[in-house]
């Protein structure tokens, strides 16, 4: 401190630069803390007629986020884990989707950006 007790300039500027940092992670701490909290929280859905009711009721035909259970079959082989003998999985759908964030120059915040590639 100098001039008589008073904070200079640069340690103004200094706590205003970290208030902001602290402020901006933060935020994205809270993002990711509901996201968290919604994936706890999926839906339990078994195979079947229930799946299609529900799926028919919900906006935009899409449950967010959910847990599907049921027996399945392959249509024509099954895979063999690598790791685990004698465990057998099918793939119904695979979906490559690009999860990134991206700066809003205007309200100066990072966006949550996906894209579906193939």
């Amino acid at each position: 401190m100098e001039s008589g007790g008073w904070p200079s300039l640069g340690q103004f500027l200094l706590l205003g630069t970290s208030s902001v940092v602290t402020a901006v992670l933060y935020s994205v701490y809270r993002q990711k803390a509901q996201v968290a909290q919604e994936l706890k929280g999926a839906k339990r859905i078994h195979l079947g007629e229930d799946l299609k009711n529900i799926l028919s009721e919900a906006p935009g035909k899409c449950v967010p986020y959910a847990v599907i259970e049921g027996a399945v079959r392959s249509v024509k082989e099954t895979l063999n884990s690598q790791f685990v003998e004698n465990c057998k999985g099918v793939i119904q759908r695979l979906t490559l989707q690009e999860h990134k964030m991206v700066w809003n120059r205007t309200t100066h915040l990072w966006n949550d950006y996906s894209k579906i590639i193939h």
